[in-house]
């Protein structure tokens, strides 16, 4: 039976609408699953009920596995992982309507109603449940705050024992419902997934209720399986085998050596937007016939290299493993790391653009494995610095229209950097996200402080900029690293040309 017939299936076996139940918030009071609601007396809660759908257990997808180790890793510090979105309501729309999509979204997509555990071997599982609610919270907001709201709904780690990897709240702007937050656990969504469920909230709220049911949908359970074939046996062993290659053949570890003096908090990081250094890279990008994504690679590549004093950088990084049509419709996690080398040495900007590019594509071979069965022969702990591009490779990769480069440089006035957070713990010294801001690029640096010596993430944000706007025209002969270097010390040296707000600058 295909996955399509599967969907119908169920969708004709269920035998429940919505039901709500709404009830104030208050102090101390406890939602069904045993969590506080939230302290607001403009707040109450209502739940969203699903039921006749057919379970299913099977082990966890590899990418899942591997993000399962992750969350353990990080817990209690995992809410840095959830994946956090708003989606505007349009205007007509009731709190039932809003209520109905949610709904027809948990029947639909089968990761956001999937618990995962460990079994009695210690191998990971997933659990998609056939009945169940979710919990959607419902609060009186502004559009100013908007951003305080979702963080407040995703700082905090899901319980997989009582919890759906999916939590909603509907806020209320001047009298109606005007937006849907939506938090989702990594462990079922990476970022991919993240937008194309940004496009059906979107069609489902503007009233397009059949989106997307004419595709046969692919599910994590049936992912899973397919591992599980002597075909996927083989793609594993493959792939195993040029990590290991790839160990033995690089040095992975960029900062190998911890600097005298500690520095609290050890971790830190900060975000920036950034029309100016996305509109420079969208020129660079096209002077040098690659994707945008190879240039922001370069970047990281460049910075890595000039803070290590090492010619050559080692970067992870997440790829999508999205090739046919039904995974780039995929409702899942399907990202997993890979890694590469590039070669920065004395090399001008241009020349690291392409060799990052060649160094990208090369990734995409080491990119589908047993996360188990990678670890057992490669220390993860080895590879110290990460570039993550969030963005969808398809919107971004060649820019609809070049801006002129006074024009450039006159957006430098609308970039924005948001307050350096503290963190608890991390795994990288130094790691690189791209992320869609309004407008522009919101890249978000985070350092170790007890080995890159910088003081701060916003130095090397300013610096980025800095440095993607001298290589855009005069610096661009000069070699990458010095160039970088030189954009760093004047970053440290002033406050730059850039307005600290109180606010996130992922837009």
């Amino acid at each position: 039976m295909t996955e399509g017939c599967r969907l119908t299936e169920k969708l004709s076996a269920l035998s429940t609408g919505i039901r709500t139940e709404a009830r104030p918030c208050v102090p101390g009071s406890q939602s069904p699953g045993g969590r506080a609601t939230m302290n607001a007396s403009s707040t109450t809660s209502t739940t969203v009920h699903f039921s006749g759908l057919t379970g299913a257990v099977a082990p966890m997808t590899w990418s899942q596995f591997g993000m399962w180790g992750a969350v353990k890793k990080f817990h209690p510090y995992d809410t840095y992982l959830n994946v956090r979105f708003r989606v505007e309501i349009p205007a007509g729309c009731s709190l039932d309507d809003v209520l109905s999509v949610i709904r027809e979204m948990l029947v639909k997509h089968e990761a956001l109603r999937t618990r995962y555990f460990d079994s009695a071997d210690g191998s990971g599982r997933q659990e998609v449940v056939g009945a169940g609610g979710v919990e959607v919270v419902v609060e009186q907001g502004t559009e100013e705050s908007l951003d305080g709201l979702l963080d407040r709904l995703a700082d905090r780690s899901f319980d997989f024992d009582s919890e759906l990897p999916a939590r909603f709240g509907v806020v209320h702007v001047e009298g109606r419902p005007a937006w849907l937050l939506i938090v989702v656990s990594h462990l079922s969504i990476d970022g991919l997934a993240r937008n194309r469920l940004v496009e059906e909230f979107t069609a489902r709220l503007n009233g397009d209720h059949r989106y997307g049911d004419d595709r046969a949908l692919l599910t994590p359970v049936a992912r899973a399986l397919a591992e599980g074939t002597p075909t996927g046996v083989l793609r594993n062993a493959r792939t195993i085998g040029r990590w290991k290659r790839f160990v033995e053949r690089a040095d992975v570890t960029n900062f190998p050596s911890r600097l005298p003096a500690d520095r609290e908090p050890r971790w830190m990081r900060a975000s920036m937007f950034s029309p100016a250094l996305g509109c420079a890279f969208d020129r660079i990008a096209d002077r040098n016939a690659v994707t945008s994504p190879a240039v922001y690679v370069a970047l990281s590549a460049t910075a890595v290299s000039a803070l290590s004093d090492r010619p050559t950088a080692v970067l992870r990084c997440m790829i999508s493993n999205r090739f046919t049509d039904a995974e780039k419709r995929y409702i899942g996690n399907l990202s997993q790391a890979c890694a590469f080398d590039v070669e920065v040495g004395d090399a001008v900007f241009d020349e690291v653009v392409r060799r990052s590019m060649a160094a990208s594509i090369r990734g995409y071979s080491m990119g589908r494995y047993r996360t188990d069965e990678l670890e057992a022969i490669v220390d993860p702990t080895r590879f110290d610095a990460m570039h993550n591009d969030f963005r969808d490779a398809a919107a971004s990769s060649r820019p609809q229209r070049l801006r002129s480069v006074p024009a450039i440089h006159s957006l430098r006035s609308r970039t924005v950097i948001g307050p350096p957070q503290g963190l608890r713990y991390y795994d990288d010294k130094f790691h690189v996200e791209v992320r869609n801001g309004a407008g522009g690029p919101a890249p978000a640096v985070l350092i170790d402080r007890s080995y890159l010596p910088v003081a701060e993430p916003r130095d090397i944000l300013v610096a980025m900029e800095a440095f993607a706007l001298a290589v855009l025209t005069e610096g661009r002969h000069l070699p990458a690293v010095d160039a970088f270097r030189v954009a760093l010390t004047e970053a440290v040296d002033t406050e730059g040309e850039v307005s600290l707000d109180e606010r996130s600058g992922d837009g």
